[in-house]
């Protein structure tokens, strides 16, 4: 499966609905997208913890931004994600969120904001984060699908990752040190990964998903020859 990291981003602003809908067309089998918070609590599709604000051109904390400050700004909030998902059933979604950003509100908070505003929607996204102990409590609230960042293969053995049993492990292509990625009640989603080549490499080493920056490459790569296998 090809996720599209950020949507299409080679010709769109990344995390916004014109990407999302781009790596749709392309046929992306689903997109990863991050999430921050305003001071409002407001969930926004934005990746750093920090923008330049057009008024003074200084970069400002995202969790100090109010809705009607990043109103005025290209960005999508997230419920317009799932309004746009909503109609586009078949995609999966891993929505990463930050620590840093979420220190104001909680972390239970933003879950519960994040699992409202998803509806009916919940089964198709992932939760992505870095956080062991925050993917299990966003599993004792309901969110059942999850996915943990590693920054080492032997992670993958230890007791709270393995009790947890997250349904996705992500890892740097960078990071692996070993030929071949151990098996477990997860799948592999190794990344950022952005030519074929390096695509039939990762499957052969036991990756079940590559994510990308470079989708329209990969695609055009994948129905050009059947070099991948499916």
């Amino acid at each position: 499966m090809l996720i599209a990291h950020r949507g299409d981003k080679t010709r769109h602003p990344e995390n916004t609905i014109a990407a999302f809908e781009a790596a749709h067309n392309l046929g992306a089998c689903a997109i990863q997208c991050d999430v921050r918070f305003s001071l409002n609590g407001t969930p926004w599709c934005y990746h750093s913890d920090t923008l330049p604000m057009p008024s003074d051109k200084r970069q400002h904390f995202f969790h100090d931004l109010r809705d009607s400050q990043l109103n005025r700004l290209p960005i999508d909030s997230f419920i317009k994600l799932v309004d746009w998902a909503s109609c586009h059933r078949h995609l999966d979604w891993f929505v990463g969120i930050s620590a840093a950003n979420i220190t104001n509100m909680g972390f239970t908070a933003a879950v519960k904001k994040l699992m409202e505003l998803m509806r009916n929607e919940r089964e198709s996204f992932a939760l992505l984060t870095k956080d062991c102990r925050s993917l299990r409590a966003a599993r004792s609230m309901g969110w059942h699908r999850v996915a943990l960042q590693i920054n080492s293969v032997p992670r993958c053995l230890s007791a709270d990752i393995v009790t947890l049993a997250p349904e996705f492990l992500l890892i740097r292509d960078s990071f692996v040190d070993c030929e071949e990625l151990p098996p477990g009640p997860w799948q592999w989603v190794v990344y950022e990964i952005n030519s074929a080549e390096e695509a039939v490499l990762w499957r052969k080493r036991g990756a079940h998903h590559i994510l990308t920056g470079n989708l329209p490459l990969l695609m055009r790569s994948w129905e050009a020859s059947d070099v991948y296998g499916f």
